[in-house]
């Protein structure tokens, strides 16, 4: 079992046992569906509903319809499975280039530490003796080797400081 950090319950919203969750987590898509198994506290349960409110997501969760039912579960984080996670077979998170080396013209840059997202789309941090990062854009991003865990880079040398 690979758990994957999810988002976090910031608190409990009306009386009718509804959760507001935060997540920025990529594929929200995937997850706030009914049926979907979530973790919280290392105990599984099952999304009942959901629905956008403001920049949250209401749920509710194991059809527990009052407040007081779910009064426990205010500022929790939430964790899903890897394996529930209904990906493609060409799909995959963005998450899993962490680690991964990258290199441009056959020189190593560096290594991928961290997943950042902004307004202009998603980032890789890359960490050699400095860090910088690369826009995962087509203009940059060459190939992705999955076996060998490497990124092939285009015009990133720019990047660099």
């Amino acid at each position: 079992m690979s758990k994957i950090y999810f988002g976090y319950i910031t608190s409990t919203h009306g009386l009718k046992g509804e959760l507001k969750c935060f997540s920025t987590f990529e594929r929200t898509d995937l997850v706030f569906k009914p049926n979907f198994p979530i973790y919280i506290n290392d105990h599984q349960h099952l999304i009942t509903s959901s629905r956008p409110h403001k920049t949250f997501t209401l749920i509710t969760i194991d059809n527990l319809k009052d407040i007081n039912l779910v009064e426990h579960f205010r500022h929790q984080k939430i964790y899903i499975e890897r394996n529930d996670l209904p990906l493609k077979e060409n799909e995959f998170l963005f998450m899993d280039l962490i680690g991964f080396t990258v290199s441009e013209d056959g020189k190593k840059l560096g290594k991928v530490t961290e997943i950042r997202y902004n307004n202009g789309g998603i980032l890789l941090n890359v960490v050699s003796s400095s860090s910088f990062l690369i826009p995962y854009q087509d203009f940059y991003i060459k190939k992705i080797d999955w076996l060998k865990g490497q990124i092939e880079v285009k015009n990133a040398k720019g990047l660099m400081l």
